[in-house]
């Protein structure tokens, strides 16, 4: 998983620095198109003062416009600006642009960077019409707006060139979107990556919690009951009962029953806080009511059957399930109410949690963790026999039932 991670990051990373370079290079032809414009259009000696300051104005106001709005794109995480920025930054352009050929049919040069200008900041729907409109302004400067017919030929071209500019346009849109795609893919990989991570390392401390208390259990604290048979065995044997050996055998028999205390606390203190000092539903009842507080959310638990003893573990198990499930439904489900049944079924005993949420379809993602949650309630259950069943309608909520025979 990470080595697939780093890869596509990586991937990702080079696609992003390669759109990044992209919009550099369009917007450094627009700059250089409109300042060789400018530049150029000053040394005219046919225009008027007045015509000269207007084009180099505008010019200038288009050149400083634009790399506010490529400031602002550069700062986001496509690199584009938003378009409440970009529609207006490219209509004033078009404007101003329109304004520049009525003074002098040199400005046309603008147009080597203002049609990917308008593909680059705008949706294709909005860079289509505003491509369509600057061909229509070029037909009608050429024939109708210079004091010429109207010629259809010149019209067609035109036309062409706009049509162009969209195939253009599209292209551009499709190497934008596909690099929107890769910095999506690259979030979900990240947060699933630390989802496992987190499910592992949770799965991980029980595992050594459980050994741990399965070692103290079958070693220390057996070998401290043989110990203290061997000693009273021994004690029967001392004729009398007030010698210094039987004085150290008693001594030795407090120590190693003293000990044996000590090793029970610490397998009871590797079990999860809230069972210790607690029955499992009690321990739910507390889970599922500060999980309620803390998230604001109505849930309520009960126990059906007589409550049996449980081997400690399945008592974890079940436990560890009940919270995984309301983290989810908290993180995914968008539920307004859970419930939370315990029952005791002669010789299973089966956890039922169940929301009133957007179901398995309408959450993004799963509402158990995308399925590394659930699945580590599912290998835990069959840990001991049991089995795991998911019932979800879109819209109509999610039932999590677990199963565990009682042995």
């Amino acid at each position: 998983m990470s080595d697939v991670l780093a890869r596509v990051q990586a991937d990702g990373e080079q696609h992003s620095h390669f759109w990044r370079r992209f919009q550099v290079l369009w917007s450094a032809l627009f700059v250089l198109a409109t300042a060789v414009a400018a530049i150029i259009g000053w040394q005219i000696e046919d225009q008027s003062q007045n015509q000269r300051v207007l084009g180099l104005t505008l010019c200038l106001l288009v050149l400083f416009i634009h790399l506010v709005v490529q400031g602002v794109g550069y700062q986001s995480e496509n690199g584009r600006a938003p378009l409440r920025f970009a529609l207006p930054y490219i209509i004033f352009s078009i404007i101003a642009w329109y304004m520049l050929v009525r003074i002098s049919p040199l400005y046309y040069l603008v147009l080597f960077g203002l049609f990917s200008q308008i593909y680059v900041a705008l949706p294709l729907r909005y860079a289509s019409v505003g491509a369509i409109v600057v061909a229509g302004l070029m037909a009608y400067n050429e024939t109708i707006g210079s004091g010429s017919d109207f010629s259809w030929q010149l019209g067609l071209i035109y036309l062409l060139m706009g049509l162009a500019s969209v195939v253009l346009g599209a292209w551009i849109h499709a190497i934008i979107r596909k690099g929107e795609e890769r910095r999506l893919l690259l979030d979900q990989l990240q947060e699933t990556q630390a989802e496992l991570a987190e499910a592992e390392r949770r799965a991980g401390v029980l595992a050594e919690r459980q050994r741990l208390a399965h070692e103290i259990h079958d070693t220390l604290a057996q070998g401290f009951i043989s110990i203290i048979m061997h000693l009273e065995t021994a004690e029967q044997t001392i004729s009398e009962p007030a010698s210094e050996t039987a004085h150290q055998i008693q001594q030795a028999k407090e120590t190693a029953r003293h000990n044996l205390q000590e090793a029970r606390r610490v397998v009871a203190d590797l079990r999860p806080e809230s069972l210790e000092n607690n029955s499992l539903p009690a321990a739910l009842a507390r889970t599922v009511d500060r999980w309620s507080q803390q998230h604001g959310i109505a849930a309520n638990m009960q126990t059906t059957g007589t409550p049996l003893p449980l081997h400690p573990d399945v008592d974890v198990t079940l436990l560890r399930a009940t919270q995984e499930a309301l983290a989810n439904i908290h993180k995914h489900a968008q539920a307004q109410t859970v419930s939370v049944t315990l029952s005791y079924m002669g010789d299973t005993v089966l956890l039922d949690v169940q929301d009133d949420g957007v179901g398995l379809n309408g959450a993004k993602p799963s509402p158990f963790g995308g399925g590394f949650g659930l699945q580590a309630m599912r290998e835990r259950a069959a840990q001991f026999g049991g089995e795991l069943l998911l019932e979800s309608e879109p819209d109509g909520g999610t039932t999590l039932v677990i199963s565990i025979p009682i042995t």
